[in-house]
């Protein structure tokens, strides 16, 4: 279920199990966005049934972090107006193409354009894969995009950001909070890492001991810094401070 966070912001916690993430809702007093739209139809239909049963609306707008499934395989369930940045939406279409058969996506990770990871919990979220459907948005930036929804504005923002270089945020200046979406995080599909899924256990450990790009992080820093927010979220962790983030990244 939803959690109130502040004012304009509600938050629905992370399942790690199939690799679920935060989806942050935003609502104003003329229109409501939701940010990330779900890992499935499953996902986004579960949403979707809270978001009713919360008495909130169903969004007006759908916006999406980055490409990656988690983040945005749910788009296709969603009968708004969807965002994305350009490069988002460019790997989106691709990504529309690709078939889900065990042999399409083990030769996907052998050439590296997906992982090992994600393989897993692909497979865990969808009981039946013929089920995906990837989809793009209607709404498509390069840069920066401001949406008012009535009293609180959603402002998009290409970050970059040492987890992928597609990656936007949206900041929340009523609120003073920023969704990160996973912009923060550690590049799983850049850097050499381990998993298997018969030892999930070993899961934090692994991702922990994969570097930053120094310079990325670098760069990330300072895009933040020039914004005016004390609490954010990223992708799969409870919502913390701003001092804590930098922290985390130094």
């Amino acid at each position: 279920m939803f959690s109130k966070i502040t004012e304009h912001i509600y938050i629905r916690p992370a399942e790690p199990y199939t690799d679920r993430p935060n989806i942050g809702f935003i609502a104003g007093s003329k229109y409501s966005l939701l940010f990330e739209a779900g890992n499935s139809s499953a996902n986004a239909k579960l949403i979707k049934n809270e978001l009713a049963k919360q008495n909130l609306p169903l969004p007006d707008f759908v916006a999406v972090s980055h490409w990656h499934w988690d983040h945005s395989f749910g788009l296709c369930v969603w009968d708004c107006l969807k965002i994305a940045g350009r490069k988002t939406n460019e790997k989106l279409l691709e990504v529309s193409a690709w078939q889900w058969d065990d042999a399409s996506m083990q030769k996907r990770t052998e050439t590296k354009e997906d992982i090992v990871f994600c393989t897993e919990m692909i497979k865990r979220e969808y009981p039946d894969r013929s089920k995906i459907k990837v989809i793009g948005a209607d709404i498509v930036f390069d840069d920066t995009l401001a949406i008012d929804l009535g009293g609180v504005t959603c402002k998009f923002a290409h970050s970059k950001g040492p987890h992928s270089e597609d990656s936007i945020v949206c900041f929340v200046p009523e609120d003073k909070f920023m969704f990160l979406g996973d912009s923060n995080c550690k590049d799983l599909y850049g850097k050499p890492w381990h998993f298997d899924i018969e030892h999930e256990e070993d899961f934090l450990e692994n991702v922990a001991a994969i570097p930053y790009d120094e310079k990325l992080v670098k760069d990330y820093i300072a895009f933040l810094e020039k914004y005016d927010f004390d609490l954010c979220a990223s992708g799969h962790r409870e919502v913390f401070s701003k001092k804590e983030l930098f922290d985390s990244l130094l």
